[in-house]
């Protein structure tokens, strides 16, 4: 099982929402049993309190269940026992490798999974009121993630730089390319994808093919 942990500074708008809506991407792959998924602040100014309605609205539009969820602020036992601590800005980056002592590599920024996006920050809508703004660059973070998971099979131990470095398997660029068996837990070609494509996949997945 691979345990994540999204981080902000409140746990009120940012990291619940990455929590709901990751949840809700890993359902829909068919792999949750596959996942663990929380969030946490590094405050305690807030703690036990609802995620901030805007988030709840954002989660509830995309039928991403929020119920049970409070505010908690990250212990040191979080950092043992998480595989990927995934936090939203540089701030919140600083704290957590001040705190986590041997398990500072287990520390990414949300945006890290994408050599375009790079150490970018999910900006906090508790000062840009811009909630929108937040569900949509997490969207598409998320989804990279999920990608970067699947293509590792679900490893623990992913060198995250390696992935931004080789990218996606070819047969994975297109989307008209490949679909995913959510029965099967692996990655399908379609009818559309090209004689590069299909070396790429097969090479992918070896001799399981």
């Amino acid at each position: 099982m691979i345990k994540i942990l999204f981080v902000c500074h409140a746990n009120k708008s940012r990291s619940p929402m990455a929590e709901g809506m990751f949840k809700k991407i890993v359902d829909e792959s068919g792999i949750s049993d596959l996942f663990l998924i929380e969030s946490r602040a590094v405050s305690s100014v807030t703690i036990g309190s609802k995620p901030h309605p805007e988030t709840i609205k954002r989660l509830e539009n995309i039928g991403a269940s929020w119920e049970g969820k409070r505010s908690e602020q990250i212990k040191q036992a979080d950092f043992l026992n998480f595989d990927f601590i995934i936090c939203m800005d540089g701030t919140n980056e600083i704290y957590l490798k001040k705190h986590a002592g041997i398990y500072r590599d287990k520390i990414y920024l949300v945006r890290d999974i994408n050599q375009e996006t790079k150490k970018q920050n999910i900006p906090d809508p508790f000062y840009t009121e811009n909630h929108d703004e937040t569900f949509t660059l997490l969207s598409e973070s998320l989804e990279e993630w999920l990608t970067m998971f699947k293509i590792h099979k679900f490893n623990k131990t992913i060198d995250i730089e390696q992935y931004r470095i080789n990218s996606k398997p070819l047969f994975l660029t297109k989307e008209a390319w490949y679909s995913w068996n959510k029965e099967e837990g692996k990655y399908e070609l379609t009818s559309q994808a090209s004689k590069e494509a299909m070396k790429s996949y097969q090479k992918f997945y070896g001799k399981e093919n």
